[in-house]
Formats: C-alpha cells, structure tokens, sequence
C-alpha cells in the first residue's frame, strides 16, 4: 500500500490502555497509523496542528481541557477536520 492511501490517526484520551489498545488495533491494519497519542485536549489541539491527521479520535472528558473544547479549537482551524468522539457515559 502507498503512503498516499494510508488512513492517519490521532487518538486524544487520558487513559493509557485505551490509547495503547486503539492504537495496537489501528496500526494492525495496513491501510492505518496512529501518527500521535495525546492525553487531554491541549495536547489533542497541538498535536493536531502537527499532524494534520485524517482523522481525530477524542475522548470527551479528558483534564486540563476536555474533548468538546479541544474540537471547538480544532474546528475553529480546520473547519473540515474529521473527528470521531469517544466517551463512556
């Protein structure tokens, strides 16, 4: 598969076993990679603007600052921005 077609994505939760478990799933496939892990919104906003992912998967309660703030600041950028959320409630 060529570089061109490779899905790359952005994971943004505060636990680590979620972020190592999608990951280990992402990056199995050949046609994905997870290209940056972040654990809170302001990491996710940065990493973002590094990364330009293709797709951004964000937890919605996350500290510092939580996933619909750090979408907001995202959107606000890259009104395109593709963004999958992620939360247990």
């Amino acid at each position: 598969m060529n570089e061109q077609s490779v899905i790359r994505v952005l994971i943004a939760d505060d636990h680590p076993v979620v972020r190592e478990g999608l990951a280990a799933m992402i990056n199995r496939r050949p046609d994905m990679q997870v290209v940056a892990e972040v654990e809170n919104g302001r990491f996710a906003i940065t990493a973002y603007q590094q990364h330009r992912p293709d797709i951004a998967l964000i937890d919605l309660r996350m500290p510092e600052l939580g996933g619909v703030d750090a979408i907001n600041a995202i959107r606000a950028d890259f009104p395109d921005a593709r963004i999958i959320i992620l939360t247990t409630y």
